[in-house]
């Protein structure tokens, strides 16, 4: 299985909670109420992304109005 790591630049995020509503698996608001990326909880600021996951987390990557998240490398 392929992975891509995604991550959330949190001093451009606008905290309109859409990718911990709809992806919640990879991201969550953290105490400040901006976005953070996890896996399982743990936070990181990065997520593990399987490849059968990648297409919704391009779509809040695109529907991002703070264009915070991003793909990185490992």
């Amino acid at each position: 299985m392929t992975e891509r790591i995604v991550s959330v630049e949190k001093d451009d995020c606008t905290s309109c909670n859409a990718c911990a509503s709809n992806l919640p698996r990879y991201f969550q608001m953290d105490e400040d109420d901006l976005s953070e990326s996890h896996n399982n909880g743990q936070n990181l600021n990065r997520a593990i992304i399987p490849e059968e996951d990648w297409d919704a987390v391009q779509n809040e990557i695109d529907e991002c109005p703070g264009e915070c998240i991003h793909w990185t490398k490992k």
